[in-house]
């Protein structure tokens, strides 16, 4: 535990009473921009030609805290995937989102990484060495898996090439399947309808209490929210709008903004068995869609 976290390291947000916010209001073209710089900024590289999102409920495991701050980081998560209308697990659940809060991250991710290596074999090179020894103040990554549409897991009789794609090497879904379509438990007619797509099915978040010096308990917890519900680069770049993601180079929204709900809500309503290239389209037109509700 980190009992002197929030003495020296992490200081409790203000009361939200004492917060006034002016909202304004923003143009179509603008959100229309807003929305292209943020997914652009934020997309990681497609796995298997698609992006991906959690298959299961999340159920959230924070870790490094006294309880009571644990349990105050856990609630945000839970709030901001409530809010998205993300899937949560039940009390009791099994933790498949591991929050760390650690003094040393880089060695507390080099461990998680020894005992859990299939987690990030599809990493490149570089994205290993930066998960592993760079001096961030969050770093994360997400297990994978190739299931059906619907995220269940692919059935018994699915094809060799899916077993295969599912087992490694990260090629495009269409250099992948055989023109019949892999067989999952899903069944589609549509003609852009992959039959199949990349879900998240476990993920690590690790905040390095040292780098995280002098920001509020609340805003990491949101930081950790969103890059944890949202598989994405490592580390996400500032994009460009309104976000907790700036938290850590400055101009950040101190909690999550409209747009990063936004993202949020959008990456959940997208069609998962879909190519990138067109879950990006729904992306980009989701958040806009949310931002002018």
């Amino acid at each position: 535990m980190l009992p002197f976290l929030l003495l020296s390291v992490i200081a409790l947000a203000p009361d939200d009473s004492a917060i006034t916010v002016t909202n304004t209001r923003l143009t179509d073209a603008e959100i229309a921009t807003g929305a292209r710089d943020y997914v652009g900024a934020v997309l990681p590289a497609p796995a298997y030609g698609q992006y991906a999102r959690w298959a299961d409920p999340v159920c959230v495991k924070v870790t490094g805290l006294d309880d009571t701050y644990a349990a105050r980081v856990a609630a945000r998560i839970d709030a901001a995937a409530a809010k998205a209308e993300i899937r949560r697990g039940k009390p009791g659940c099994r933790a498949n989102l591991s929050v760390v809060f650690s003094e040393d991250a880089a060695t507390t991710a080099a461990v998680i990484v020894r005992k859990k290596p299939k987690q990030v074999a599809r990493l490149s090179a570089p994205d290993r060495e930066r998960l592993l020894t760079a001096p961030l103040p969050v770093r994360f990554w997400h297990g994978l898996e190739l299931r059906g549409a619907d995220g269940r897991a692919a059935a018994p009789n699915a094809s060799a090439a899916l077993m295969s794609a599912q087992s490694g090497g990260g090629v495009p879904l269409a250099n992948v399947l055989p023109p019949n379509v892999a067989e999952t438990d899903s069944r589609s007619s549509s003609l852009i309808d992959t039959n199949i797509a990349v879900w998240a099915t476990s993920g690590v978040v690790i905040v390095d209490v040292g780098l995280a010096t002098g920001k509020s308990l609340d805003a990491v917890a949101d930081y950790v929210a969103l890059v944890g519900l949202a598989p994405m680069k490592l580390p996400p770049p500032a994009p460009g709008v309104p976000s907790v993601l700036a938290l850590f180079s400055g101009n950040a929204s101190p909690l999550l903004s409209n747009w990063d709900n936004a993202f949020l809500t959008a990456l959940y309503k997208m069609p998962m068995n879909r190519s990138g290239m067109r879950q990006r389209g729904r992306l980009m037109t989701g958040i806009k869609a949310e931002l002018t509700r």
